[in-house]
């Protein structure tokens, strides 16, 4: 056993020994954690939040929007849809989703078209519905075509491409259909146009 009176001098070597090591090792040990650590960029997440903000604020979309009015055959039209994006030029032209456009006529006659998508001038009152457009009337057609554009300030929409579905008489298909007002009695004008084929279904 080793004698630790101060008396011997192999245990005051041992502890001047220890007084200058030990020291030397815990310096060793702290400058070994700080270069074996990784080294922290603060940096590093500001870009990844940079460019969420950024896109949020130039992604000014609205949810559920509605546009109202009567055009001047005194036909009421109300559009909606699921959302919509202005323009960042012209906040006034918007790409919208999921439109859904009602109109009803001064005799009560009433059609309703719904699309994928579309584009709405809200300035001049223009549409373009695109994307499986689907029009329901209330005289007894259902009727599809893939895109419906035209103004609502005055009524006048048409389906440029084919147009396909069902009508009181039967299955038709014609290369193109317009729907229009009355200018002096508001009532609304169902017309095919470039050809039309239909197969004719007695009633039963």
């Amino acid at each position: 056993m080793l004698d630790r009176s101060p008396s011997n001098p192999l245990y005051s070597r041992l502890v001047r020994l220890a007084a200058l090591v030990l020291p030397v090792l815990a310096l060793l040990l702290l400058s070994s954690m700080f270069l074996l650590a990784r080294r922290v960029n603060p940096e590093d997440a500001i870009p990844l939040a940079t460019v969420d903000v950024s896109e949020r604020a130039n992604d000014q979309q609205l949810t559920m929007p509605r546009f109202t009015g009567v055009s001047q055959g005194r036909t009421a039209f109300d559009l909606s849809a699921r959302a919509a994006r202005p323009d960042s030029a012209n906040p006034r032209l918007m790409s919208a989703e999921t439109l859904r456009l009602v109109l009803e006529d001064t005799d009560g006659g009433r059609a309703t078209v719904v699309s994928r998508r579309g584009n709405v001038d809200t300035g001049t009152r223009t549409i373009e519905l695109l994307g499986d457009v689907r029009i329901d009337t209330s005289t007894g057609y259902a009727l599809r075509t893939e895109a419906l554009s035209g103004t609502l300030g005055t009524l006048a929409v048409e389906a440029p491409g084919e147009v396909r579905g069902e009508g009181p008489l039967g299955t038709l298909r014609a290369g193109g259909m317009s729907l229009t007002e009355d200018p002096e009695t508001g009532a609304g004008r169902l017309v095919f146009t470039n050809g039309v084929d239909l197969l004719y279904t007695p009633p039963s």
